[in-house]
């Protein structure tokens, strides 16, 4: 009877440490998923922080680019511009030419020096 009350009392023990050992592995993942449980809170709320800030950096990008755009038209305007401004002169000046006026550069005028040489003459006899 000793013997059955000893084979017993170990099977009693072999399983209270098998349940204490699942107990400790279902604590060890319960800890586990409550460490990425809180990371992904914290990482919520760092999120939540950010997305105001998003939307200004957001704002103000969207301002920039219509700033660009205003200038690349600006840009296309002035060059359009330069191209008629061009394609004008010319025309005016195949309309002088056609009409006969021309356009010359003189030099400036040079000092002339004249050197009078005066010879004595024989004079006639009288």
């Amino acid at each position: 009877m000793r013997d059955l009350i000893i084979r017993l009392d170990q099977k009693v023990s072999d399983g209270f440490d098998n349940i204490n050992s699942k107990q400790d592995l279902a604590a060890l993942r319960a800890d586990g998923h409550e460490d990425r449980i809180r990371r992904l809170e914290d990482t919520t709320n760092n999120r939540n922080q950010y997305i105001p800030r998003f939307e200004a950096v957001e704002a103000k990008v969207a301002v920039h680019e219509g700033r660009f755009n205003q200038l690349d038209g600006a840009g296309k305007g002035a060059n359009l511009f330069g191209k008629v401004a061009t394609a004008a002169l010319g025309a005016l000046a195949a309309v002088l030419a056609m009409l006969g006026l021309q356009v010359s550069t003189t030099p400036k005028n040079q000092v002339h020096n004249t050197t009078v040489v005066e010879q004595p003459t024989k004079s006639a006899p009288k």
